[in-house]
């Protein structure tokens, strides 16, 4: 999983026009991978701006925090886990009675 993010930021990253010198995708991606799911999204902004890079001063006309920002909601649409439905746990009680019944 975290190749298909990194693959995904890269190419992000590259029809945007800009470059990755110290490979920001990949460090982002183990971030993403490893954290999101436990992380609501202003904690998982912070967990990035922790990351040290010099992706943003090589990248000059792109200003970090909205970038960073576009890049979670980003992230999200493609690779963030659909949560649990509570009433789907109720139909598969209600399937269990009926089969047992």
């Amino acid at each position: 999983m975290i190749y298909s993010i990194q693959v995904y930021l890269e190419n992000y990253f590259h029809r945007c026009g800009l470059t990755d010198p110290d490979q920001y995708a990949v460090s982002l991606a183990r971030l993403y991978e490893r954290h999101r799911d436990r992380k609501t999204a202003p904690a998982f902004l912070t967990a990035m701006r922790r990351l040290r890079t010099v992706f943003y001063k090589h990248n000059e006309r792109t200003q970090r925090a909205p970038f960073e920002r576009k890049l979670l909601i980003l992230l999200d649409a493609k690779f963030k886990k659909k949560e649990f439905c509570s009433s789907r746990r109720h139909s598969l009680r209600g399937l269990k009675l009926r089969a047992v019944g």
